[in-house]
């Protein structure tokens, strides 16, 4: 029986145009499922302008504060006594989770001093040095040229371009943590917020939430310190 020959089909330029967009549609669509499974860091909370100029204090009313807050550390070293932590039976400076050397342990001391000073809760201290912790590994820190974030400078990364002091005065750590703990204080209801939340809400990171971290040796150091331990 004769059976007749099965001519090959010839391969048009539309069918070659139809897989060669079928295999960039398969690509674009593995990348897309790749992108979407990979882990991103968090989003931080739109932030306006406005919202910008009601956290962050004026750098002359906080020269201001600033300088009475020198004068009280001042007289308070100058007539130096047990704090009330120190006199109850229970105060106990705890060892750090991570070592501090001098200079952190000194600039620790002088942020939780200015938070004394202000009459802040000692909440409020433990906020100040887990943000410090976390920005600074607390030294006062100048321009570290191609290595600096944008202009961000001393303790807390304050930026002058933003509106928190010029350059020599964000890296004074007396106005530095003056401006963080009055900044803080415009934050609503932040005595109920977690540390890294109460810190991120001032200081606006990319990383919200790598100040928890250093909650554990920032209520160690504040309890040392007002232990007079340090």
């Amino acid at each position: 029986m004769y059976e007749p020959t099965r001519v090959p089909r010839r391969i048009t330029r539309r069918g070659v145009w139809l897989t060669l967009v079928l295999a960039v549609a398969a690509v674009i669509a593995i990348v897309v499922t790749v992108l979407r499974t990979m882990p991103h860091p968090p989003q931080t909370d739109p932030f306006t302008l406005d919202e910008l100029a009601m956290t962050i204090p004026d750098a002359a009313q906080t020269e201001l504060v600033a300088a009475m807050v020198r004068s009280r550390i001042a007289q308070a070293n100058a007539t130096p006594g047990p704090s009330a932590a120190a006199t109850a039976p229970e105060c106990v400076a705890p060892k750090t989770p991570h070592r501090w050397d001098y200079k952190q342990r000194k600039n620790a001391t002088t942020i939780v001093q200015v938070g004394v000073a202000l009459d802040l809760p000692e909440r409020a201290e433990v906020v100040a040095l887990a943000a410090a912790m976390q920005e600074s590994r607390l030294y006062n820190l100048g321009h570290l040229g191609a290595r600096n974030d944008h202009d961000s400078l001393g303790l807390f990364q304050q930026r002058p371009s933003m509106g928190w002091g010029s350059a020599a005065q964000v890296t004074d750590p007396v106005f530095a943590a003056t401006a963080f703990y009055l900044a803080l204080q415009r934050v609503p209801r932040w005595q109920k917020m977690a540390v890294t939340v109460a810190a991120q809400k001032v200081q606006r990171s990319a990383y919200p939430n790598a100040y928890a971290k250093w909650e554990a040796d920032a209520k160690s150091l504040v309890q040392a310190i007002h232990c007079n331990a340090l």
